[in-house]
């Protein structure tokens, strides 16, 4: 029995006029996915008049208390399987669409994760729940994975338009990352909680859209079509979206080092560009091995991609050299950039299974990568990848206190792990207030 198809956007049709959804299959074999879509480890909502999302609130008279699922008012625009149990027949705009959209990039990326782990995922919230419930909230100007829940909201740009979040591939993924970090790794406790941590959940749920964007076989193409194998170029395979509070693009392909933090930081978007950084660095260093192994480039053409990263007028005679190789054999190339994917995506995953959440900083991550690429291919990697993290700093300079976090930053971070019981330590709400907030949903 083969699996289950969606259509999915790998770039929103907001982003780019040109965008058009592509058949996916997921590992659900068809069939077995129910109305929503749902199955027995996640479901998708679109709830009707959900005033609020769901993590720590303010009540109408400004008392605090903690709202998590389940959803148990009315819902609108499930989607529902055809009559083989596939969701393709939904195309953009109509009904049921984004909510099939959701489901299938979420199992998607989980799907990709799951191999590389070579487990299935336990949720880090399976005491209390069985299931994610992914809710789709129009009027939410964000996005979020919390205790038992992954939330899509939209943004409104300048002209008006709506832009839902449950059409942004690069997001619901980066959301499924952290539900990828705290089932391996776990939540680590409060009073061990490092500043790097932080930057390594964004860093690392950034890697996991990142190696998942570059299992859709047109993201390959297309990136190899525009950079010619040289990935340095800024081009979409290096590019993150993340529209809340306020729209940002943040590059892989970025020259932050640790030194920048080390007097103190403000936000961990901005601290885990060192780490994604040296990340993408060792995944393009990866291919240009690979390339270099396979008798496409000359070592002289790889060895000349690390020196003109800091030497622009080298970028010139680079590009043609890689444009003439590119070429000759650009299966070749393909064949190569998916072999570094593949050993990326192996590297992190191991990296996460060795690691724990308490006092973790970006020296550990840099020690797990190096004995992940040790236990994987006897260190072939080890010089190149040692050297992506000591040119950042990282092992080296940590990063310095918070410097005025903003209070949304820091509910969202909380709400992640936010659980059941600890809404018993916030005060109790009037039955007036319960009442309001009833009416509300």
């Amino acid at each position: 029995m083969g699996g289950t198809r969606f259509r999915l956007f790998v770039q929103p049709p907001y982003e780019d006029d040109f965008s058009r959804p592509e058949i996916i299959t997921v590992s659900s074999p068809e069939g077995s996915l129910r109305v929503g879509p749902s199955d027995d480890s996640m479901y998708v909502i679109v709830p009707d008049r959900k005033s609020r999302p769901y993590g720590l609130n303010i009540g109408p008279l400004g008392t605090p208390f903690l709202y998590l699922p389940p959803w148990q008012g009315r819902i609108v625009a499930p989607a529902v399987p055809d009559r083989r149990g596939n969701f393709d027949h939904y195309r953009p705009g109509m009904p049921g669409f984004e909510a099939a959209h959701a489901f299938g990039c979420a199992r998607f990326t989980l799907d990709i994760w799951e191999n590389y782990l070579g487990h299935s995922l336990a949720w880090h919230f399976s005491d209390h729940y069985d299931r994610l419930e992914i809710d789709i909230l129009s009027d939410w100007n964000n996005a979020q994975y919390g205790y038992g829940f992954l939330e899509l909201g939209s943004q409104t740009d300048a002209d008006g338009r709506t832009l839902p979040f449950s059409l942004d591939f690069d997001i619901i993924a980066h959301e499924v990352g952290h539900a990828v970090i705290y089932g391996v790794l776990g939540v680590p406790d409060a009073e061990n909680e490092y500043p790097e941590y932080l930057g390594f959940q964004e860093s690392f749920a950034d890697s996991v859209s990142l190696i998942a964007a570059m299992h859709f076989p047109s993201v390959v193409e297309n990136v190899l079509e525009q950079t010619r194998g040289n990935l340095y170029l800024a081009n979409r395979l290096a590019r993150f979206s993340e529209f809340s509070p306020h729209r940002q693009i943040r590059s892989a392909n970025n020259k932050r080092t640790m030194a920048e933090f080390v007097h103190g930081w403000k936000n961990e978007h901005d601290l885990s560009e060192p780490l994604t950084g040296a990340i993408f660095d060792s995944l393009v260093d990866i291919f240009h091995e690979n390339l270099v192994a396979r008798g496409i480039i000359a070592p002289e053409v790889a060895a000349l991609a690390d020196v003109a990263q800091s030497d622009s007028s080298l970028e010139s005679p680079l590009q043609d050299m890689f444009d003439v190789a590119f070429a000759r054999d650009p299966d070749g190339f393909g064949e190569a950039l998916l072999d570094a994917r593949d050993v990326m995506g192996m590297y992190l995953a191991e990296t996460l299974r060795t690691l724990s959440p308490d006092l973790l900083d970006y020296g550990d991550v840099a020690g797990a990568m190096l004995a992940a690429d040790r236990m994987h291919s006897g260190g072939e990697f080890s010089d190149l990848l040692d050297g992506n993290f000591r040119r950042r700093g990282i092992g080296e300079l940590h990063a310095g206190r918070r410097l005025r976090p903003r209070r949304k930053d820091s509910e969202r971070r909380f709400t992640r792990t936010l659980t059941p019981g600890q809404g018993d330590y916030l005060p109790n709400l009037s039955f007036r207030e319960r009442r309001m907030i009833f009416f509300e949903r």
